[in-house]
């Protein structure tokens, strides 16, 4: 009997496997996955962009990390799973008994039907071997086209840019990250986008894609052909949910169902990472949060409890960063758009400074939006774009969102200062104060109406 089986080697079922282990250092653990490497996928672009030099930087073997940990690690496909028999079944035959069953079975690439995306050329980025095919695809490659405007495909349009090809992006809505950030923000993306030679056809769909010989060469549009050679689709991921629907686990709209102990409705079956839809900490529905912080927390939570332990997973707040040449840019939370989309008043803080003291040289502009529910005075979200420092800035903010702190906890922010480095006054305090002053114009407005 195997005491726990791990399906999955990604970032949640490593984890998973791991802190198990750590917790439980007489259970038996098999970590089943159909890769022998273990990487992080969110490298894949800056290996593709030159920025990190060859795959073998990020790889590692699968095999060897478990074995370091005296995990069991089976190179295999899993092809059923018996719930009832406690049985996972793999494509060699093979079966695995377990007492405690971990899913960790990430997504799949998104690609909306298009004729075409079976011609040689035609990508997603989400295995290393798609980064490899990429690679020797961009030896003789001088059009790149882009279609979606997500986190992936902005940083495979960065990459390409970087390698010397020229970069056209289709996005099918009116601007990038819509879902992740409010417009004004989403501009400042592109803006930086364009800065730098990537051409956007925003509100423009994708009618085919075209080949010659067997191998790209056009993207067709309502207005024309754009020349192609390799062609990337960055429109997000779904989460993988069939091995887990088939053993008749229960699936949301979404991701896999499970509670604050990452089980899902069947005892001793945990799941975790991009398969599973999470809680928002802000709202309390459910909604999938397809990141590797999410995978990794979740992971550490259905690691610890399969094996005896008892820790609870307290929800999402979707905190993101990303850079793009010269442009860092964060959310957490909720967006305005999100509120409104719940029905909850807002109350807006924005602030415009440097990253560093105006005089010190190399100081550059950053600016933030805070979100504010109107009714309790709640921080809600918030967004950041800058040249630099944006990551440490998100991250307190969502500590803050996760404390239920207020306008005037903000205000009250204590903070340090150095020239070099931080400028006299926080942006986070100056965008609070702003928030402050409008509520308090609001309340002045009500009183004068009795």
């Amino acid at each position: 009997m195997h005491d726990l089986v791990i399906i999955g080697g990604g970032g949640a079922g490593l984890t998973a496997a791991i802190k198990a282990k750590k917790t439980n250092m007489d259970a038996r653990i098999t970590l089943i996955n159909k890769e022998s490497v273990s990487y992080s996928p969110c490298s894949l672009p800056f290996v593709i962009s030159g920025e990190i030099e060859g795959l073998d930087r990020i790889s590692h073997d699968l095999r060897e990390i478990c074995k370091e940990d005296e995990i069991t690690c089976v190179i295999d496909t899993v092809t059923s799973i018996d719930v009832k028999k406690k049985v996972v079944k793999v494509g060699s035959g093979r079966e695995f008994p377990y007492t405690s069953l971990i899913i960790a079975t990430g997504s799949l690439p998104s690609i909306p039907p298009t004729q075409g995306i079976d011609l040689k050329g035609v990508y997603t980025l989400q295995w290393i071997e798609d980064a490899q095919a990429i690679l020797e695809e961009l030896r003789a490659a001088k059009n790149a086209v882009v279609i979606g405007g997500g986190s992936v495909g902005l940083e495979m349009a960065e990459a390409f840019i970087k390698r010397g090809i020229k970069v056209t992006m289709i996005q099918r809505s009116g601007h990038v990250l819509r879902r992740s950030l409010d417009p004004e923000f989403s501009k400042m993306v592109e803006d930086e986008l364009m800065r730098n030679g990537v051409e956007i056809l925003f509100n423009t769909p994708v009618k085919e894609i075209r080949g010659e010989g067997g191998h790209v060469n056009a993207v067709v549009t309502p207005n024309g052909e754009i020349p192609a050679d390799i062609v990337l689709f960055g429109v997000g991921a779904v989460p993988n949910v069939e091995l887990a629907r088939n053993a008749g686990i229960k699936v949301d709209e979404g991701g896999i169902d499970t509670d604050d102990l990452m089980q899902t409705n069947i005892d001793d079956v945990y799941a975790a990472g991009d398969c599973v839809d999470s809680m928002s900490i802000v709202t309390g529905k459910l909604m999938l949060s397809q990141l590797g912080t999410t995978a990794i927390r979740q992971g550490t939570v259905a690691g610890m409890n399969a094996v005896g332990g008892y820790v609870t997973f307290e929800g999402v707040l979707n905190s993101m960063v990303l850079k793009l040449f010269d442009l860092e840019v964060g959310r957490t939370g909720l967006t305005v758009k999100d509120a409104e989309a719940e029905g909850i008043k807002v109350v807006i803080g924005t602030a415009v400074g440097k990253t560093k003291a105006e005089y010190f040289p190399g100081a550059k502009d950053v600016k933030i939006k805070l979100v504010f529910n109107a009714l309790n005075r709640r921080l809600i979200g918030a967004q950041i774009a800058g040249a630099e420092g944006v990551a440490g800035k998100i991250d307190l903010l969502a500590f803050a969102i996760a404390n239920n702190a207020e306008i005037v906890d903000l205000m009250k922010l204590k903070y340090c200062y150095t020239p070099p480095i931080t400028p006299s006054h926080n942006l986070i305090v100056l965008a609070a104060e702003n928030a402050f002053k409008k509520l308090r114009r609001f309340i002045e407005v009500r009183k004068r109406r009795f």
